[in-house]
């Protein structure tokens, strides 16, 4: 009896901080990402939709063709994106349309995870897919 308790012990403590473990909240890398797709959508071929995080709290990145940035909260697998700012240049409407949506998307983002290597942002105006980038291309 005195050898099973201690074992006892030594299993129980060990099962809770696996479990605690498991249920830790991950970190959202704070690393450039290019967009593979937006509400079902692929970026136009030459003009690619980029964004990276700062892990002070900001978001900025090329919505095709403007520059974006705004405030980023991230709690666990929580996210909220905004107010975002952009540059005010004018693109042919294809691409503006691009930008518009994808800038729309991103601003109703609430839920993060990453699926293999895409980071995936998602909310109720669609899906962001992203992948990761050497560095920023800015």
């Amino acid at each position: 009896m005195k050898f099973l308790l201690p074992l006892l012990f030594t299993i129980t403590t060990s099962f809770a901080m696996e479990t605690n473990q498991a249920s830790a909240p991950a970190t959202l890398p704070a690393s450039a990402w290019k967009v593979i797709t937006f509400a079902g959508q692929t970026p136009l071929a030459d003009h690619p939709v980029t964004f990276e995080f700062d892990p002070e709290g900001s978001i900025a990145g090329d919505a095709s063709c403007n520059r974006f940035g705004g405030a980023c909260q991230i709690e666990g697998n929580k996210i909220k994106v905004g107010p975002l700012r952009s540059t005010r240049r004018a693109c042919e409407p294809d691409i503006m349309q691009q930008e518009h949506k994808f800038l729309s998307v991103l601003g109703a983002i609430d839920a993060w995870s990453i699926e293999g290597e895409e980071l995936v942002l998602t909310g109720s105006e669609g899906q962001i897919r992203a992948s990761r980038q050497a560095a920023a291309p800015w």
